[in-house]
């Protein structure tokens, strides 16, 4: 018996980018004939971590799409050759452009690195979408970029600097304590577009859930907690992004009851789902 579980419809390829650097790319393409103007085009980050979560989501909702408002659509996921959940050295610095005021040694003392930012938005721009491109018929005006955590920092920082890369963008509990101040001079230096923005954040993530009140570091986690602020910062570049992008722009802010920092994830799949496919 073959104990391997298979997602249908997609598959997994490495492709390496221009500096040498090697990606994981996880790709599910729909069943039938694309629309006319073809299949609209998620891309994921960290999608070691959630690539069959999004695909399966968007394949229950994909069923019935008159209820559930999600029709059809490419997800290209982007994620490293390990076959770990994270790798957490490259993620940190494929995703920023700079270090945090938070940045401090891990066990071994060293600092992570950071600022790849530029060379890795290089490489989805310049090798992974024409790639895509050749294996799938896209809509090159319906394509979403979705990042969690600090993969959701550098959904905001593309936003604000490279807006048009994107029609839709996707920030689910964004670091946005990384760098604040990048993320809002980015802001500044934005055309109005009426690009799509869908901002989520748990309510637990500044805040203890029930079951971490009596824990022996319970002080310890709060104080980090109300430090990086991730619902009040969330919220507050939301009502920015709102202003910077001009009226024809779409800005969506949600707090999503009862969740923490990763069991927000599947829920915000799927209404990142709804928000880009409806």
């Amino acid at each position: 018996m073959n104990d391997a579980v298979i997602i249908p419809d997609t598959q997994a390829f490495d492709l390496e980018a221009r500096d040498g650097a090697l990606y994981r790319i996880f790709l599910a393409m729909p069943r039938g004939e694309p629309p006319a103007g073809g299949f609209p085009v998620i891309y994921m980050l960290d999608a070691n971590a959630g690539f069959a979560t999004f695909v399966e989501a968007l394949r229950r909702g994909a069923v019935r799409p008159q209820g559930t408002g999600v029709k059809p659509a490419v997800i290209v996921g982007i994620g490293y050759p390990t076959d770990e959940v994270y790798d957490r050295a490259r993620r940190t610095f494929d995703y920023t452009a700079g270090s945090s005021a938070e940045a401090t040694p891990g066990r071994d003392g060293a600092v992570a690195r950071t600022g790849g930012r530029d060379a890795f938005l290089g490489f989805i721009e310049q090798v992974l979408k024409p790639e895509i491109s050749r294996r799938c018929t896209v809509d090159p005006a319906r394509q979403t970029l979705f990042g969690h955590s600090l993969a959701g920092y550098f959904v905001l920082d593309v936003l604000g600097r490279n807006t048009p890369a994107f029609s839709s963008y996707v920030a689910v509990s964004p670091s946005i304590w990384w760098d604040e101040e990048r993320l809002v001079a980015g802001l500044a230096e934005t055309q109005k577009a009426p690009v799509r923005l869908s901002i989520m954040v748990g309510e637990w993530e500044q805040a203890l859930a029930p079951l971490q009140r009596d824990r022996p570091e319970a002080q310890e986690m709060q104080a980090r907690r109300t430090r990086r602020a991730m619902a009040d910062r969330a919220k507050g570049f939301a009502e920015l992004a709102s202003w910077a992008l001009g009226p024809g722009a779409t800005v969506q802010f949600a707090l999503m009851p009862d969740e923490d920092h990763a069991s927000i994830l599947p829920i915000a799949m799927t209404r990142a789902l709804r928000f880009v496919l409806g």
